[in-house]
């Protein structure tokens, strides 16, 4: 990789990082939905996963942890209701909840576009099966960390598996969406974008 390169993925990875605090301080990064919120922190970190790699992915991942991690201290512009009870209820399962699945979920996209990568075969299927393995991933291990280490918490009167599956819902399906969309579209145009500059 030429230090032009180097330099460019090292300036997407302050853009993204930028990016997810000013959608942490605004309506556009969670969307209160109820016990869960809808997240599209997912977008900036699909894209970083496949634009600057590995360790922009595990990166970004990171921010996004940080910015579910500060909700129970009421930092953010919407603050998902549950964080606060999930924290005082079990500060490190919080913890651990928050940012073992997004760090996963960033090295994963990365992994998943390097084998296509690698393989020679960055075409459209590359950017579809890294992008939508951030959403799907967050929500399969956020729900899964949740309902291991939180097995026996009832919260808003609804028990944990009730929780999940309303979570596994609508929730799910924005993030998803939306995610795919964006991730697919902008990260062909970066991508191609990069290659030029080989």
């Amino acid at each position: 990789m030429s230090n032009k390169q180097k330099i460019f993925r090292l300036a997407l990875v302050s853009l993204f990082i930028a990016l997810m605090m000013v959608m942490n301080f605004t309506p556009l990064g969670y969307i209160t939905t109820g016990l869960f919120s809808i997240t599209l922190m997912t977008i900036p970190v699909a894209l970083g996963a496949v634009c600057t790699g590995v360790w922009g992915g595990a990166v970004l991942g990171v921010v996004f942890g940080l910015t579910s991690f500060l909700q129970a201290f009421g930092i953010g512009f919407m603050i998902d209701p549950s964080a606060a009870v999930l924290f005082n209820t079990d500060p490190i399962a919080y913890t651990l909840t928050c940012f073992v699945p997004r760090i996963t979920v960033g090295l994963v996209s990365a992994l998943i576009f390097r084998a296509f990568e690698k393989a020679g075969k960055t075409n459209l299927w590359a950017f579809i099966l890294s992008a939508a393995s951030v959403p799907l991933l967050n929500t399969l291990l956020f729900m899964g960390f949740y309902a291991v280490l939180y097995k026996n918490t009832v919260l808003g009167g609804a028990p944990v598996m009730a929780v999940i599956l309303s979570a596994l819902g609508i929730n799910f399906v924005v993030e998803f969406a939306v995610t795919l969309v964006a991730g697919v579209v902008v990260n062909k145009t970066i991508y191609y974008f990069l290659k030029k500059m080989r």
